[in-house]
């Protein structure tokens, strides 16, 4: 595969200069991100109009975030981004250290998931008050916090 070269965030005078909204549109991302990215020094906190290389590292953002990158990780990344001297193992090492946090959290919601469906099956779901979801909801140390623990037992190891 051939390395796609991204436009580079280094020179952010390079024209045509875009107010707010339209640099919000070109990059699909909200004022919110924009301040954060601006808070981080990702781009220039006071510029009154937006370059190409604005845009860039905005749609950066709003991609690394899709991918679940944390802003400490986008700022490191974007960091990585704009050193021509970098080498890509640490790229790497980022990347895969946010697969095994989502491969942890994925654990987590099917163990979540497991005990919802058995909660489930408690309930007959009838014209009645009782409900053993909600008396397990209350309570929360019968069955759904055994049945979560054990989950969590036997959960595969972290590699």
């Amino acid at each position: 595969m051939t390395p796609r070269t991204l436009p580079s965030p280094v020179h952010a005078d390079t024209a045509p200069r875009f107010d707010l909204e339209a640099a919000l549109a070109r990059a699909g991302v909200s004022q919110r991100l924009l301040r954060q990215c601006e808070a981080r020094g990702l781009i220039a906190a006071t510029e009154p109009r937006y370059t190409h290389a604005h845009v860039a590292v905005l749609r950066f953002a709003r991609r690394a975030l899709a991918l679940g990158f944390a802003m400490d990780e986008i700022e490191r990344l974007v960091a990585l981004w704009r050193d021509e001297e970098r080498t890509s193992a640490e790229v790497k090492r980022l990347t895969l250290c946010r697969a095994e946090a989502l491969d942890s959290r994925i654990e987590e919601l099917q163990a979540t998931k497991r005990v919802l469906e058995r909660l489930a099956e408690l309930c007959l779901g009838d014209h009645r008050p009782a409900c053993p979801i909600l008396d397990e909801l209350v309570e929360l140390r019968g069955f759904a916090a055994t049945a979560s623990a054990a989950d969590s037992r036997s959960a595969p190891a972290s590699r």
